[in-house]
């Protein structure tokens, strides 16, 4: 049984790593209007099956886009490579609820927020297998 979603398995994998707070400075989906300028946000999606054994356990891939944003655009450089370099270094990062088997993550191109000019964003994706027995 999974008591929380593997976007927020993931949030409390960067709240563990100092990265910032649930509500307050990491969010999930979206960012609130009054948010501070520095913030990261965690877009879920639903998983994707990619193995399943004839006695029913399966693996099955999740991603989640990660976006940081700031006015600073060396500081999101900078955070968004220290933590992808965080999450390709581990051989394998276990996240609450979940019995993980790999996570990868990739950086894209930093860009400029539509909502504020003087912000730029930072995405990456993250790729989560996991394996499931029911």
């Amino acid at each position: 049984w999974i008591n929380m979603n593997i976007a927020e398995a993931f949030v409390e994998y960067m709240e563990d790593l100092s990265m910032g707070t649930l509500g307050s400075t990491i969010y999930i989906n979206s960012v609130p209007q009054e948010a501070p300028d520095a913030v990261w946000w965690v877009v879920k999606s639903g998983g994707s099956p990619v193995r399943k054994n004839s006695t029913g356990e399966r693996v099955k891939d999740y991603t989640l886009s990660i976006y940081y944003r700031d006015t600073d655009a060396e500081q999101v450089y900078e955070l968004m490579q220290d933590f992808e370099e965080e999450i390709n270094s581990k051989s394998c990062i276990q996240l609450d609820g979940y019995d993980t088997i790999e996570m990868e993550a990739s950086i894209f191109t930093a860009d400029q927020d539509l909502d504020n000019e003087d912000r730029v964003v930072g995405l990456m994706n993250v790729r989560i297998s996991v394996y499931q027995n029911w």
